[in-house]
């Protein structure tokens, strides 16, 4: 389900993508398929390579039915998905595999990231997007606070539960990988072993297109601004991307205030992004969110295999980790 937000945001960026390459990111000429759809709030393109067109067509239609599927499941934006029944009840019992597959992976990457990635922040969150920057009142800030620990969501077998009353989850930094993984899980199933899934920046890029790689960028949020169009590019192969930036939505006219909350402090990431290159788009997804607000988030990454990340510092610096390059 999209929120009035993200829908004006897709049609303001519908309007701009007639004049560029589909997909924005992909660098390299046209594959034999691009198809691009709207969801989760965004756009996802999927590009195929290697088979013919019939093939790519049928196994794209698939792996969009798919991904579909699992944003109905994981949305925190609609109060009958089963996430949507969580966050009311405080309780679900028998949830669906996918939404335990993914509360376990935002438990592991809570316990790697020592808490800095921690889906429990909604409550903070929603009160800080209805006020829109307005004053916040220190009292409910503060109860809204107390509400974040992932430590007190329990699982017992295919029950979810709440151990605080008053406690909501976002998957918002976590699921969008997993549905982008899922999305490319489709598409291996459909015989397709060349291409790439880009989910809003949340990315998996699998084999080549025609031998050459996936090339892939990051957006530089200053490119309105005269700077040049990215950060940075890099080939892809067998590997996921994600993306997570504090400009990608602002929640008051200042700019102060973003939706990439510090589980700690409750304050909002003075970082403009950063990006992680995984084995998978969910541990991407997840490390990108956290590395926002974590004071050494290089060091984090460097402890990890086969992950790598590059970091804009607030001053237009860029931090890279040894494998990224």
């Amino acid at each position: 389900m999209l929120t009035r937000r993200f829908l004006l945001k897709a049609m303001t960026a519908a309007a701009a993508m007639a004049a560029l390459p589909r997909p924005a990111l992909a660098l390299a000429s046209t594959p034999p398929l691009t198809e691009t759809r709207l969801m989760m709030g965004t756009f996802v393109t999927i590009s195929i390579s290697g088979v013919s067109e019939t093939h790519a067509s049928e196994a794209a239609g698939k792996a969009f039915s798919r991904m579909a599927y699992l944003e109905q499941m994981l949305t925190r934006f609609d109060s009958a998905s089963p996430l949507g029944q969580l966050n009311a009840a405080g309780v679900l019992r028998d949830a669906p595999k996918e939404l335990l597959l993914v509360a376990d992976a935002a438990s592991r990457m809570h316990r790697t990231t020592r808490g800095a990635f921690d889906p429990t922040i909604l409550s903070l969150l929603e009160i800080m997007e209805q006020r829109a920057g307005a004053e916040l009142d220190r009292k409910e800030e503060a109860e809204a606070a107390g509400l974040i620990g992932m430590d007190h969501v329990s699982r017992e077998g295919n029950s979810l539960c709440f151990m605080r009353s008053g406690m909501k989850m976002s998957l918002d930094g976590i699921a969008k990988g997993y549905i982008a993984d899922e999305g490319a899980r489709s598409l291996r199933a459909s015989g397709v072993k060349d291409f790439l899934i880009n989910a809003g920046g949340d990315i998996v890029a699998q084999g080549s297109k025609a031998g050459v790689p996936w090339r892939v960028a990051v957006e530089n949020p200053e490119k309105y601004h005269g700077k040049s169009a990215y950060l940075a590019v890099r080939n892809l192969h067998n590997e996921a991307m994600a993306t997570s930036g504090t400009y990608e939505n602002i929640l008051d006219a200042e700019g102060k205030l973003n939706h990439i909350l510090n589980p700690s402090t409750g304050r909002c990431s003075p970082l403009p992004g950063a990006s992680v290159v995984a084995s998978s788009a969910m541990e991407a997804d997840a490390l990108a969110t956290a590395l926002c607000v974590l004071s050494q988030p290089v060091a984090l990454v460097e402890s990890l295999p086969r992950t790598a990340c590059l970091i804009q510092l607030p001053d237009g610096r860029l931090n890279r980790s040894r494998l990224w390059g």
